[in-house]
């Protein structure tokens, strides 16, 4: 279907819902149960009902560990990101319209500011916060519409320096953060419109679209000097800032953007361990190490964890230690975490217990291993050593007995 085209349900489309309603039951909410929101997941699959219900039930389970359908509360909160890379979400784009509007006002975001000061996985929920507020704004347009509802993205680069830092935090952090995204928020987007692009902006926008399938190349466009016409054909004057050719104060609606402050760049938290005390994983370029780990259902813990380069892990359980490949449950689906300055918490509570398999991809580097530090505390700061703790492609980290401060 043309992202373009406002939809009600087609009668054939209303059966490819209930089948999929039926096979996803015992995991969807009341309040994620629309037929808007299963639509969408099927549009994203090309009405395939098989792979809606496969990708569907992936994130019907991620939605129920993090508690998206109650209060977000199992989402890390970052204020950096809150604060200093806020998104605009400004309304529907007229009376009764079914676009809503986002401004990222990326050129003026002091990116490198903030990429010093966040955790990568904090940084992420942060972003999921925003579109989880995107979402209950679909939801309430599409309740009173009885239509299909979508976003116009609003990607202003007015304020963008060239930093020769850039191509990388575009190619890394940029790129993940809106992959992952993309993985959880399937067809919300209608349109982005990037306006006041520099004119470096072919070579950072060869950078980024290779990593983009074509469906979603086809909803960015890059407006000509009359941008603020074309943006108008969508919106209505009246639901516009001043700055995009509307009545709408600029001021009122868009977030304040400020450069980060140097003394908020990132540094070790109260409680922390120190990262001596990490244990050293090193994997091998275009291969896997898998830590295993036995962990209680219900206890949370936490993986400190640190990596220079680039790195994917996952998380599969199983009910015993030696698991083959084939029964092996994945729980946390793939995840690529960029290298940053700061130690990374990710937090995980065991429905099940039994043996959790943290295993790490290098798949960004073709020649040269990457060191993943990682320790696992419990709820009680008592590190849980993995199983397999005495690898050789383990290096120990420093026991807090002798650690030397």
């Amino acid at each position: 279907m043309p992202p373009n085209t406002t939809v009600s349900v087609p009668d054939e489309h209303a059966a490819l819902i209930n089948q999929v309603r039926s096979q996803v039951k015992d995991l969807i909410s009341p309040f994620y149960d629309t037929k808007f929101n299963i639509l969408r997941w099927l549009q994203a699959n090309e009405y395939s009902v098989s792979k809606t219900v496969h990708q569907m039930r992936k994130h019907l389970k991620w939605r129920k560990q993090r508690k998206l359908d109650e209060d977000c509360s199992g989402l890390q909160k970052s204020e950096i990101k809150d604060q200093y890379a806020p998104l605009s979400i400004l309304g529907p784009n007229r009376k009764r319209g079914d676009r809503l509007i986002v401004v990222d006002q990326a050129g003026k975001i002091d990116i490198n500011g903030v990429m010093k000061s966040v955790q990568p996985t904090e940084y992420v929920h942060s972003i999921f916060r925003q579109f989880e507020e995107i979402l209950r704004q679909l939801m309430k347009m599409e309740e009173e519409l009885g239509t299909q509802c979508y976003v116009y993205l609003i990607f202003d680069l007015d304020g963008l320096d060239f930093d020769p830092s850039l191509l990388g935090i575009v190619n890394g952090p940029f790129r993940v953060s809106w992959q992952l995204v993309g993985t959880h928020y399937r067809e919300f987007i209608d349109r982005v419109m990037v306006v006041n692009a520099p004119s470096y902006i072919n070579m950072l926008w060869s950078a980024f679209c290779v990593f983009l399938p074509e469906n979603a190349r086809q909803k960015i466009v890059f407006p000509g000097s009359n941008w603020i016409e074309e943006i108008k054909e969508f919106c209505d004057a009246d639901y516009l800032p001043e700055k995009y050719g509307g009545t709408m104060s600029s001021s009122l609606v868009l977030k304040d953007i400020k450069p980060v402050p140097k003394h908020l760049y990132w540094k070790s938290r109260p409680g922390y361990p120190n990262i001596d005390q990490f244990h050293r994983v090193s994997v091998p370029a275009g291969k896997s190490r898998t830590l295993i780990y036995f962990l209680k259902a219900d206890n949370k813990v936490n993986f400190y964890n640190h990596n220079e380069d680039d790195i994917t892990f996952c998380v599969l359980f199983s009910e015993k230690t030696n698991a083959k490949d084939n029964e092996l449950e994945a729980v946390v689906q793939p995840i690529q975490k960029c290298g940053l300055p700061s130690i990374d918490v990710f937090d995980y509570e065991p429905e099940q217990t039994g043996y959790y398999h943290l295993r790490l991809t290098n798949e960004a580097s073709w020649l040269l291993p990457s060191t993943y530090r990682i320790i696992v505390h419990d709820a009680d700061g008592i590190e849980i050593k993995a199983v397999n703790q005495n690898e050789k492609w383990i290096k120990q980290g420093v026991s807090p007995k002798t650690n030397k401060k």
